[in-house]
């Protein structure tokens, strides 16, 4: 597959690293006084409404339309995450939390499906008997990846007893890694490889129909969706080896994800929200343990934006894929 690769160390702010950040608080806005009760006259605006009712129009008050207009920057053109502190979880309750979320999410982008059962805010939180082992209803490690669509953000409404660390590492800046010192990896990246989704295994096309590449060079911006998981999985399921210059990269790439100095790891707490941009950052989370007293519960949006940054078509696949999962299960009754 012929196609562009950019083979220059990428010099801009979403090729940060932790080394450069320092920390968690690089990344952290907290809201003040005036922003919080813009929240606070929104949620009183809205509280007929069913939060995943809510339009951007009825999220609409002058110093919150500031705020996340700053947060689109800062995700779209600048580092491409922040994270938003200041809510505290003793003044609100978990249906608020998610008014908040979901009227911020309006602002950004469209709510996508993230699974057959068509929901379009996503509950992260162990689920014993899920058929088919989606990670974000799991307690497992969860390694190094994307998810599916341009902006992803996670809302946390508990923590669990034990574990649960996110972190985060720019693609840009793992691109700048490979070009520095494996660049004969870059072409079978941006060759990429047919996905098998897990929640797919069932339904009428198992596969991706066409090959996704992990990086992609488009309009001068290189952007990248990655799984390593799903792409061994589809291997497997064609019969076939994954490419043998594709596996020694994945390998590659995915020990410097978990690097010190490129991952930035952290702790999501209560009332809490982290926004980046999916197609330039990995994010992955530890394993965690719940009690009776702490059950882990993480809300989670998937965005799409129009007009967003310029990638090849197959980026979408895997998101094209849970619309279709989504409208089969309709037009079956099963979900």
């Amino acid at each position: 597959m012929m196609t562009d690769i950019c083979r220059h160390i990428i010099d801009h702010p979403s090729a940060w690293t932790a080394a450069e950040l320092g920390g968690k608080a690089a990344i952290t806005r907290r809201l003040n006084a005036e922003q919080i009760a813009g929240f606070d006259a929104l949620l009183a605006r809205t509280v007929h409404l069913a939060p995943q009712t809510v339009t951007r129009k009825d999220f609409d008050h002058p110093v919150v339309n500031e705020l996340v207009a700053e947060v689109r920057h800062e995700l779209m053109d600048g580092r491409g995450v922040t994270l938003l502190s200041g809510l505290d979880p003793a003044r609100y309750t978990p249906e608020q939390f998610e008014r908040i979320y979901w009227g911020i999410g309006m602002h950004l982008g469209i709510p996508a499906v993230q699974s057959s059962n068509g929901d379009r805010l996503g509950r992260v939180q162990e689920e014993e008997n899920d058929p088919v082992a989606r990670g974000y209803r799991s307690s497992a490690e969860l390694k190094m990846h994307t998810d599916a669509y341009e902006i992803v953000g996670l809302m946390c409404i508990r923590q669990a007893a034990k574990g649960g660390q996110s972190a985060l590492v720019s693609s840009l800046a793992l691109h700048n890694e490979i070009l520095r010192t494996r660049p004969e990896f870059l072409e079978p990246l941006y060759d990429g490889f047919y996905m098998a989704l897990a929640e797919a295994q069932f339904s009428s096309k198992p596969i991706t129909e066409e090959r996704i590449p992990v990086f992609c060079y488009v309009d001068g911006k290189v952007s990248s969706i990655y799984s390593g998981r799903f792409m061994h999985d589809a291997a497997r399921k064609l019969n076939v080896a994954l490419p043998k210059g594709l596996a020694e990269a994945h390998a590659y790439m995915a020990s410097l994800a978990e690097r010190d100095d490129l991952a930035l790891r952290f702790m999501l707490e209560p009332g809490e929200m982290v926004l980046w941009h999916n197609f330039l950052n990995l994010h992955s989370r530890t394993e965690f343990e719940n009690d009776a007293s702490h059950n882990r519960l993480l809300l989670r949006l998937w965005l799409s934006v129009p007009n967003g940054r310029p990638v090849v078509p197959q980026v979408y696949a895997r998101g094209q894929t849970y619309d279709r999962l989504y409208q089969e299960s309709s037009s079956t009754g099963v979900s």
